[in-house]
């Protein structure tokens, strides 16, 4: 597991650390600033961030949105002096909230909840980069129903929600290759783990999602989506 601390004081980062890299399967960095942070999140992915509050360029409550918004899935640890900012940082979805002085055995165990989180999630999945109309986003494959191509932009559909891209569906289907991701259709690309099943009315074809929603087949695609799905 990766986890990235962050917090302005050296000493208090290297203090974090130590006690994280006690427990085996885990990966540290530590980063003195939000600036530091962006940069070293963009380069390692990590799974987790520990988070300081008030620091000089960018407050941790910021950076956590900051990086809640271009990170699916990742988690976040309050690790701070400060207690009035609790109600915020639980809005954020925030494992946990830790008030210094830190007491070890209560940093393990977040430690310990954080990468069962990271099992059940299948965390290993690298994320794959996509420019979105409001940032530049790291989304797992796992993680998206389908794409569809318009005119006014194309849409990525998430577990988490809807986000619009300039990317064009052919070089987003590129990207996603490797990830069992099958063009159905010259405005779909579906994710094929989360077809449920193929409905047929008439000559015309249908995709039935795991969530429900319906896509549209194209004829000349509909034999080799079968012969996929059995593969799958």
């Amino acid at each position: 597991m990766r986890i990235l601390i962050v917090d302005d004081e050296p000493a208090t980062g290297l203090f974090l650390q130590s006690i994280i890299k006690e427990l085996p399967g885990v990966k540290t960095d530590i980063a003195t600033s939000g600036k530091e942070a962006l940069k070293k999140a963009l380069i390692s992915q990590p799974q987790a961030v520990f988070l300081d509050i008030d620091m000089p360029d960018i407050n941790g409550i910021e950076l956590a949105h900051t990086l809640a918004e271009k990170y699916e899935d990742l988690s976040l640890v309050f690790a701070t002096a400060h207690p009035d900012h609790a109600l915020e940082a639980f809005e954020l979805y925030s494992i946990d909230y830790i008030l210094k002085p830190f007491d070890q055995e209560r940093i393990k165990r977040t430690v310990k909840k954080l990468m069962d989180k990271s099992k059940y999630f299948s965390s290993t999945e690298v994320p794959i980069p996509v420019k979105t109309t409001i940032q530049n986003m790291f989304l797992k494959p796992s993680n998206i129903l389908y794409i569809e191509a318009r005119n006014s932009g194309n849409i990525i559909q998430t577990s988490n929600g809807t986000h619009i891209t300039k990317e064009n569906i052919h070089n987003l289907s590129i990207k996603l290759q490797q990830h069992n991701f099958f063009r159905c259709h010259r405005s779909y690309l579906v994710n094929l783990k989360r077809v449920k099943e193929i409905v047929t009315s008439g000559r015309t074809f249908q995709i039935i999602l795991d969530t429900e929603e319906k896509l549209p087949l194209s004829r000349k695609h509909e034999k080799t989506l079968r012969i996929k799905l059995q593969q799958k």
